[in-house]
C-alpha cells in the first residue's frame, strides 16, 4: 500500500452517497488491507448555491407518486404511465426478517447493481396504495422501457411482541416485463437456493 499515510491500526471514516443513500463506513488499516470496521446511516449536507445539484422529478398518476433520479440522470419514462395503468404482479422472495432488522443494504444492492435505478415516492394526501410503500417514504425501484418494480414487504406472522413477529421480502411489478423486473430485484435479496414465487394480484 504505497504512498498510504494511515499509520498500521488507524482509522478511516468514509462518507458515502449513492443515489441519495448516504452512510458512512470505518475502515482499519491492517498491513496492505483495509478491513471494514462499522457502517452506519448518516446525512450529508448537499453543496449549495452555484454548486448545487438538481435531482430530475417525474410525477406520474396526477401526482401520486414521484420518480426521483438522485444522481441527476433520469432514464426515459415516457411509457411509465402505460405501466402503472396496467396489471400488477408481485414476486415473494422467500426471505423473513424479524421487525427489528434494518435492510439498508437492500437499498445499497437496489442502487448499485440493477440498471435503470430511481427513487419511488408516495404522496400522502394522494396515494392510492398501488406501490404498498409507506406514504412520506420512498423505496428503491427498476425501470424498463415499460415496466417498473420496486421492494415491499409483508407480515407473515404476527404477534403481540415485535420479537414474535416475521415480514416477508418481496417485490411488486408493473407493465410489459413485470415478472422479469420483480425477479431481478428479488433475486439480489436472497441466495440462489430461494426461487422467487410470481402471483398475479
Amino acid at each position: 500500500m504505497p504512498d498510504v499515510q494511515l499509520a498500521e491500526g488507524g482509522h478511516l471514516v468514509l462518507p458515502l452517497e449513492i443515489h441519495g443513500y448516504t452512510r458512512s463506513i470505518t475502515l482499519q488499516r491492517q498491513g496492505d488491507v483495509l478491513r471494514v470496521r462499522g457502517f452506519t446511516h448518516c446525512g450529508f449536507v448537499r453543496d449549495q448555491d452555484e454548486h448545487a445539484r438538481n435531482t430530475p422529478v417525474v410525477d406520474p398518476l396526477d401526482g401520486r407518486l414521484q420518480i426521483r433520479f438522485e444522481d441527476g440522470h433520469p432514464v426515459a419514462t415516457e411509457r411509465l404511465e402505460e405501466a402503472l395503468h396496467r396489471p400488477r404482479h408481485e414476486v415473494a422472495t422467500g426471505v423473513t426478517v424479524g421487525s427489528d432488522v434494518r435492510f439498508g443494504s437492500l437499498q445499497l444492492f437496489a442502487a448499485t447493481t440493477p440498471p435503470s435505478f430511481c427513487r419511488l415516492a408516495v404522496d400522502r394526501s394522494k396515494d392510492t396504495g398501488i406501490t404498498r410503500i409507506a406514504k412520506g417514504a420512498d423505496a428503491p425501484a427498476i425501470l424498463g422501457k415499460v415496466s417498473l418494480a420496486c421492494p415491499t414487504h409483508r407480515q407473515t406472522r404476527h404477534g403481540d411482541n415485535p420479537a414474535d413477529r416475521l415480514r416477508e421480502f418481496a417485490v411488486r411489478a408493473f407493465g410489459d416485463r413485470r415478472p422479469g423486473a420483480g425477479a431481478r430485484l428479488a433475486v439480489g435479496g436472497h441466495g440462489p437456493g430461494l426461487g422467487p414465487r410470481c402471483a398475479r394480484r
